[in-house]
């Protein structure tokens, strides 16, 4: 999640934000790989993202959302959508978990909401159905 926040200030960097984290991480070469293919994912596909994002906030423009919640509904969607071994509850379970500790007070509500709604609409499933 740390990297997909750095992401909205660099772009970039994406090879920089993998290093770095596997290294203040200590992070094993499977760690490591599933890190850049979310980060790359995130990347190469943030328009697509930040349009579910925009379609699933209700009354809310992505610009408006905190930075930290914007990097975890990012990080959930691009899991939901990218990464095949992981299931969409636990994608939404882990996005929940990360706005409760990182975001604002109501954010892990708000949060929940979104993803619950983007995985039963636009991947047409009931949460946990996603193997």
């Amino acid at each position: 999640m740390q990297s997909i926040f750095q992401l909205d200030d660099d772009p970039t960097a994406i090879r920089d934000l993998a290093d770095s984290r596997a290294e203040e991480e200590q992070l094993t070469d499977q760690d490591l790989e599933y890190l850049e293919k979310i980060i790359a994912s995130t990347s190469d596909n943030k328009l697509k993202i930040d349009q579910y994002i925009t379609d699933y906030s209700i009354d809310w423009d992505i610009a408006r959302l905190g930075k930290v919640e914007r990097a975890v509904l990012r990080l959930a969607i691009a899991e939901m959508l990218y990464v095949d071994d992981v299931p969409s509850n636990v994608a939404i379970n882990e996005a929940v978990l990360l706005a409760k500790k990182f975001g604002a007070d109501q954010a892990s509500k708000f949060i929940n909401g979104i993803l619950g709604k983007f995985s039963r609409e636009a991947l047409g499933e009931q949460r946990g159905d996603r193997k």
